[in-house]
């Protein structure tokens, strides 16, 4: 009977049991970047390999619609896992399936993989200053505060030059490199919330005449695929992708294994600088005036 009802399509109505593969819920942001879609495509990969299936959503950076996400796949659809990037607010007390958050978590009781930026990005503002950059800019956008508060706190100035724009992508990097020119011409490195920014800063300061690395370096993080390929490839912060979404699968093998099972502690992975050809030593003012 069973068998009949497969060949017609109507075999839940008959049979209740678990079905024969994983299905581990994704809640990411958004799936229009690089960043996020590299961390999504990575995370599926390792649970197809388990013989699971990944379902994909995402909510648009608003805690409401994470929350809503969160609530329909551990009550409604009952998967056997979440994992959620910077959760907002705490899972509802009740929920009996594993999760865990990549990057943030509001309650130390959510097992989280952490990615330290701050190391890589003293390295990178070391070795820039090792190259004679005292001038040094960040840009970024609305969505890149934390990023542009760890670079405020490395630099140690009272007023560092954090320009933040009203676009976001490659967008953003052209629109904050016009405000940087406008503001202040005596930058000679620059870095970049995430390798789009830096992309889009880059193709702006060659049409003013600039030259990469010759007259500005620059920086970007995530290190994005495209990043090692583009015309001058570019310098970046990798944040350890197969890294961190390993440790995430780890922890939800365990959490399934034993509903009392936690980490105990933020998992913290350091991203590392790569160092590529939009890095170079400083020229003086006066040089990079005279050869524009």
């Amino acid at each position: 009977m069973f068998e009949t009802a497969k060949e017609h399509g109507c075999y839940g109505k008959f049979y209740k049991g678990k079905f024969h593969k994983q299905i581990i819920a994704i809640i990411c942001p958004e799936l229009g970047s690089s960043f996020y879609t590299t961390y999504v495509e990575r995370l599926q990969r390792i649970i197809e390999a388990h013989n699971g299936i990944a379902l994909i959503s995402a909510d648009n950076f608003s805690p409401a619609a994470q929350a809503e996400l969160l609530e329909y796949y551990a009550s409604y659809l009952q998967v056997d896992g979440i994992i959620a990037f910077s959760l907002a607010n705490p899972p509802k007390k009740g929920y009996d399936i594993p999760i865990v958050s990549i990057f943030s978590a509001p309650d130390p009781n959510v097992d989280t993989v952490c990615i330290n930026l701050e190391a890589p990005i003293i390295e990178a503002v070391s070795l820039l200053r090792s190259l004679g950059h005292e001038r040094i800019a960040f840009l970024g956008e609305s969505l890149t505060h934390v990023k542009a508060a760890i670079f405020r706190k490395v630099c140690g100035l009272a007023d560092p030059c954090i320009i933040e724009s009203a676009y976001r992508f490659e967008k953003a990097g052209e629109d904050g490199a016009r405000q940087l020119l406008t503001i202040n011409g005596d930058h000679t490195a620059i870095i970049c919330a995430y390798d789009n920014i830096a992309l889009g800063a880059i193709r702006y300061l060659k049409r003013c005449g600039y030259r990469v690395p010759e007259d500005l370096s620059v920086i970007g993080i995530d290190n994005i695929n495209i990043s090692e390929h583009a015309e001058t490839s570019l310098a970046t912060i990798d944040t350890n992708p197969d890294e961190v979404c390993m440790i995430a699968w780890d922890i939800i093998q365990k959490k399934q294994q034993s509903k009392y099972y936690r980490s105990n502690q933020a998992i913290t992975i350091t991203g590392r600088l790569i160092v590529r050809e939009t890095v170079g030593k400083c020229k003086t003012t006066t040089e990079n005036s005279s050869q524009r």
